[in-house]
């Protein structure tokens, strides 16, 4: 194969599990950095060389979606582990304040909490951390240190997204998070004096929301470099868009139209369609400026990824938009075949020219044929989903994917291959039994027909192969169930932390660790 990206010059197997499931015993009711350092090893014990994260964009207040987010740039703090950075060695009143029985006490009931307590998680971090940036901002950054030019210089390198995010949070906490659009005029319509202004009276304030960022890329850059010691590619989330309060859409204010929402047509899962409540692209805008806004998205990302996931493809090719007048029918952003490929060749060579990072294209739903074929020509892996590679009533089988591709059992999005077997019917079990054992015969029991199932993804034909947590134990809970809201999407937790996962699970994983070397 000519041209093809490093990374897909070998089989690379991984293992997808968002950060906030990556439970340790000293976590603080959520995955963090610490922790996922130590999920990494686990990682490697299996021969497994990548890990699938999803997006971990900061979410607003109330909001447990990642691609409902506050930033396209912004890491969320939840994933800080305060206690391990070395700034709090200088901040005593963050260290009494972490061993006072009120911290305790609220560290307890996230602890024992069935689901993650986004917002009170992040308070009490929140809590914690302004303590830390104070004693920071006391001793190092007032003092001129070398921690404090440190500080500064992550600042001037990432202006380009931080001083606008860093802004923007600190205007919605003074304005208890009503729509930006509320905002007085000046702020509203960013006028650059009324910018400067708020910027000075709130320095303070702005450097800790600058902190934490730094913060964030110190404790990923540790996870990073042991990623890479172990041989382990970081797969990120590139969402398709933000929320409409978030601070690139106020700084942005001309690239999108809020007063239409997109989402994604009738299909066979969702026939009345889908309302994300997320901004429309203006694209003749955003490609007159050379899509910019993806370009630099790319740039941060780069700062944290060897592979990224470009959410709903087909959406650059063409986006179903949804009017907030209800008198408007839905309809998509632009007409006809030649057009719409035409516009996401000219985006995905824009994204692929601009970073050497791996782009892997989200192309599942309804799909024109011509994504595929723009995908293949700048060598961008598509999706491959066990289940729904399918020509009438035969599965096809998955050692002929294609190379450059990525096969899976299920994603973030879908029912798990438990839930899936369950729901499939006899008839439509026998028929997937056919292609994973080559046998015409009824299948056997779920917890039976897993081990071969898995054997047969993992000898896939595609370089990527990645399998969800869930679908490695054969677990029917979900990561999101698409179209709901509520503490249920994005909480899911392994049955073990981290210090107990191995001594609990040996035996699987040894049994996937031979699977994978099988498969090498």
């Amino acid at each position: 194969m000519r041209n093809i990206h490093p990374l897909l010059r070998k089989k690379k197997v991984g293992l997808l599990l968002p950060l906030f499931s990556m439970r340790s015993v000293r976590d603080w009711g959520a995955g963090d950095f610490t922790s996922m350092r130590g999920w990494l090893d686990v990682l490697h014990s299996c021969g497994l060389g990548i890990l699938q994260v999803l997006p971990m964009n900061e979410m607003p207040p109330g909001v447990n979606c990642p691609y409902t987010a506050l930033s396209a740039f912004a890491i969320d703090p939840v994933y800080l582990d305060p206690a391990a950075l070395p700034e709090l060695a200088e901040a005593p009143e963050a260290a009494a304040f972490m061993a006072s029985r009120e911290f305790k006490s609220r560290l307890a009931r996230l602890h024992a909490a069935r689901t993650v307590l986004y917002d009170d998680l992040r308070a009490l971090k929140h809590e914690t951390l302004w303590k830390i940036y104070l004693a920071f901002h006391r001793n190092h950054v007032e003092a001129g240190t070398p921690e404090g030019r440190a500080f500064g210089a992550f600042c001037a390198g990432n202006a380009y997204w931080l001083d606008d995010y860093a802004l923007f949070r600190r205007l919605k906490d003074l304005h208890r998070w009503i729509s930006w659009t509320h905002w007085p005029e000046e702020l509203s319509s960013r006028k650059p004096e009324a910018l400067a202004a708020a910027a000075r009276e709130h320095a303070l304030q702005l450097g800790f929301f600058k902190y934490m960022q730094w913060a964030v890329q110190r404790q990923w850059d540790q996870v990073r470099s042991r990623a890479a010691e172990l041989d382990i590619s970081l797969f990120g989330d590139l969402p398709f868009m933000v929320n409409q309060e978030s601070a690139d859409i106020w700084a942005r204010q001309e690239e999108f139209d809020i007063g239409l929402s997109i989402g994604a047509p009738p299909d066979t899962w969702t026939p009345e369609g889908q309302k994300w409540g997320l901004p429309a692209y203006k694209w003749d805008v955003a490609e007159a400026a050379g899509f910019e806004w993806w370009k630099l998205k790319l740039r941060r990302a780069e700062a944290l990824y060897d592979i990224y996931r470009i959410d709903h493809m087909v959406g650059f090719f063409r986006t179903w938009i949804v009017p907030e007048d209800k008198r408007l029918k839905p309809h998509f952003d632009i007409e006809g075949d030649e057009a719409q490929e035409d516009r996401g060749r000219r985006f995905l060579k824009a994204l692929t020219s601009a970073s050497g990072m791996l782009a892997v294209g989200e192309d599942l739903g309804l799909i024109p044929p011509y994504v595929g074929k723009v995908l293949a020509e700048a060598g961008v892996p598509g999706y491959k989903v066990l289940r729904w590679e399918k020509s009438g009533k035969v599965y096809a089988d998955p050692a002929d994917f294609p190379p450059v591709s990525l096969a899976t059992t299920s994603t973030h999005d879908t029912e798990q291959l438990a839930g899936w077997w369950r729901s499939a019917g006899p008839a439509e079990r026998r028929l997937f039994w056919k292609m994973v054992s080559g046998r015409d015969e009824k299948p056997p029991a779920f917890r039976e027909a897993l081990d071969p199932i898995l054997v047969k993804m993992i000898k896939a034909g595609s370089r990527l192969v990645i399998l969800p947590y869930q679908d490695l134990f054969g677990l029917k809970d979900r990561i999101n169930t698409p179209n709901t809201v509520g503490p249920h999407n994005w909480s899911f937790r392994p049955d073990a932390p981290l210090e107990q996962f191995q001594e609990k699970h040996g035996d699987r994983l040894r049994r996937l660790a031979g699977w994978v070397r099988e498969a090498a």
